[in-house]
């Protein structure tokens, strides 16, 4: 077996998923649907912060200071007697599509980087008439039905029913997303099966069709809540401003208005929704020592939760370490399946300055 001392001065994959964002709706029970909109409006708080009495934090004589904090800020609520719909799309690109550029840098010997890109394709190869293939399909399925891509929305609910629908396949398939663990990707159902089969059709090019239409009706069983879709990374946020939120449709509010005002419609972004469906890397070395909880398929394996790179160390399972093994790896290996997962993520994985 060849084992690569470098990976290529120029090494970039392309996403192998298509996911649409995830729009909010309000769903009543006569199956009426409306747009959820964000909410535009001021909020009327108190001071708490920690820190020294230059900085602004409350000390035993704060008599003198000021305790009301005015914020303007964000947030999306169902209306009354409504539950929350979320609609989406998802399917795969063709596996052999992700490879987008692989190159060596100018004056470098070029068989090495010949040598990488066949054994690269030739892995590509044995992973789409792989069991392992199968796995990781089975796992974004899992994924898809027991609603984690809700994120805090599926922790307040009381029952979630998720409904799949697939182009050109006339069965509807439905889910209670509270009865799996997220934990857990063992035991798939047959309607689980026939929906991996049907993704896996696409990635690996036997149809260009095989797309899924998600929706999911999300019961917290009361009306008028908040309800969470994704928020916004402000660099240079106004001062006084709490927080914005993600709009399928953007508006900006009318800072001189007296009253609330409604935006854009609220959503979950493609990004937030495809970060949950690769939580699946179960393979990492540090699994049963951290409560044998999936994290999201990182080359390195970055985990905001641990705020640790659990694949970096000597036990050298970091995706640009696998890749040097690419040659005669196995796809059905936990190597060879994080490897297809990191594939279906895709990223620049160049070596050099």
């Amino acid at each position: 077996m060849t084992i690569f001392k470098k990976l290529p001065g120029s090494l970039s994959l392309q996403r192998g998923t298509v996911v649409s964002d995830g729009a909010f709706f309000n769903l009543f029970d006569d199956g009426r649907q409306e747009a959820l909109h964000v909410m535009y409006h001021g909020i009327r708080g108190t001071q708490n912060v920690a820190g020294n009495k230059e900085k602004g934090a409350a000390t035993g004589n704060s008599l003198a200071r000021e305790v009301t904090n005015i914020q303007l800020t964000e947030s999306a609520k169902l209306q009354p007697n409504a539950k929350l719909l979320v609609k989406w799309d998802f399917r795969f690109i063709d596996l052999s599509y992700v490879l987008f550029a692989s190159a060596s840098k100018a004056g470098a010997d070029k068989s090495e980087e010949y040598n990488f890109r066949q054994a690269f394709l030739s892995f590509v190869d044995r992973a789409k008439q792989s069991d392992g293939l199968k796995e990781v399909i089975r796992r974004y399925i899992r994924n898809i039905v027991n609603g984690r891509w809700l994120w805090r929305n599926r922790i307040v609910a009381e029952s979630i029913d998720i409904q799949v629908t697939a182009q050109d396949h006339p069965e509807n398939f439905s889910f209670d997303a509270l009865s799996y663990h997220l934990k857990s990707f063992e035991n798939p159902s047959e309607q689980e099966q026939k929906l991996a089969d049907i993704l896996l059709k696409g990635i690996t090019g036997e149809s260009t069709n095989a797309a899924l239409h998600i929706e999911a009706i999300v019961d917290f069983g009361m009306g008028g809540v908040e309800v969470f879709p994704s928020q916004n990374y402000l660099e240079d946020k106004p001062k006084g401003f709490s927080r914005s939120l993600y709009q399928l449709t953007p508006k900006k509010p009318d800072h001189k208005a007296n009253d609330n005002q409604y935006l854009g419609q609220a959503a979950l972004r493609d990004q937030k929704i495809g970060n949950a469906l690769r939580t699946i890397d179960t393979w990492y070395p540090q699994f049963e020592e951290n409560d044998k909880k999936p994290i999201a398929v990182e080359p390195n394996g970055a985990n905001l939760e641990g705020q640790i790179f659990y694949r970096v160390g000597k036990d050298k399972v970091s995706a640009f370490d696998i890749l040097k093994e690419v040659d005669e790896l196995d796809p059905n290996s936990e190597k060879g399946m994080f490897l297809i997962a990191c594939l279906i993520r895709g990223g620049v994985y160049s070596e050099g300055e």
